[in-house]
């Protein structure tokens, strides 16, 4: 992982841990995130609330996925599967859920505590195939941040 990559999961350490709601927490690091490349064109969090995602925060257009059930798009088979999804071609799969005709790739991660999901971060793109290994893993690191802070909040 490069030193921008390493220097993004620093940077949202620190700026989440002093805030003390779990909307402060995914607003700035939401923020930040989508910061972190000119490629990201919808960046935000979706929240399991019962049996659906709900939008939280984001940096985009307007979505008109403000819910989605837990088996439905790409974003609720990472919640229900429990694991990262990066989509290269949006169009070639058929869970996609349109926001914008032109996302052409989008990737996933689930916010995990332990075996429990909590939510996720997803980022579309207007490239295809834009999202790499490192993207994955870097957003896996800010997702266990996120959620060992979020857990700090609750307790």
């Amino acid at each position: 992982m490069n030193s921008k990559r390493k220097q993004l999961i620093i940077d949202i350490q620190n700026a989440i841990q002093n805030l003390n709601t779990e909307n402060d927490v995914l607003e700035v690091s939401i923020k930040l995130i989508d910061n972190f490349s000119d490629g990201y064109n919808w960046t935000g969090y979706y929240m399991i609330q019962g049996e659906h995602l709900e939008v939280g925060p984001y940096v985009g257009p307007e979505t008109p996925h403000t819910k989605i059930e837990l088996h439905s798009g790409i974003c609720g088979a990472a919640a229900s599967q429990k694991k990262s999804i990066v989509v290269d071609d949006v169009n070639a799969d058929p869970r996609f859920l349109s926001c914008s005709i032109s996302t052409k790739s989008e990737i996933v991660v689930p916010l995990m505590d332990g075996e429990k999901c909590l939510g996720e971060i997803d980022i579309d793109s207007n490239e295809p195939a834009f999202f790499r290994e490192d993207d994955k893993l870097m957003l896996e690191q800010i997702a266990e941040i996120v959620v060992l802070k979020l857990k700090s909040i609750s307790e």
